[in-house]
């Protein structure tokens, strides 16, 4: 068994490893061939924001948005669909600005072109992403200042 002394001996040694070191060092943000992958998922989620056809994307949104749709009563791809399809914000053109990287995340700040207008609107949008189970998937939506649903 370790007496006092030792303990206090070792305590102070791992105390000072602690200040010599510093904290661990985070992971990583994502490397370029990761946010291409993110980007890939984002062009295809804006193809269904362009043709209002939203089935397909119900399996681009992370667990925590599914989780969302279903606590309004909505968690099928069709129930999805068919909500987001009578949504009023309607895209026809996606210019990204900027993208952010994280360790979990890439968050696409975006100017959407709104589409059926006489003068389009542009508007700032932001989509983040998030790695879950090796894929990336959409997990949240910044339309100016609100947040929304994906």
């Amino acid at each position: 068994m370790m007496g006092p002394r030792w303990a206090c001996a070792l305590g102070g040694l791992l105390a000072l490893g602690a200040l010599v070191l510093g904290p661990p060092a985070s992971a990583p943000a994502q490397d370029s061939a990761e946010v291409a992958r993110a980007r890939q998922v984002l062009e295809y989620y804006q193809t269904c924001e362009r043709t209002r056809r939203f089935v397909p994307c119900w399996r681009l949104l992370s667990g925590r948005v599914q989780g969302a749709w279903a606590r309004q009563g909505r968690g099928s791809a069709t129930d999805y669909a068919e909500a987001r399809g009578a949504d009023a914000i309607r895209y026809s053109d996606f210019r990204v600005l900027q993208i952010r990287r994280s360790p979990a995340r890439v968050v696409f700040v975006v100017e959407a072109t709104g589409s059926g207008e006489t003068n389009p609107s542009r508007e700032r949008v932001e989509y983040a992403l998030l790695r879950e189970g090796g894929q990336w998937k959409i997990d949240g939506l910044r339309v100016g200042q609100s947040e929304t649903t994906p």
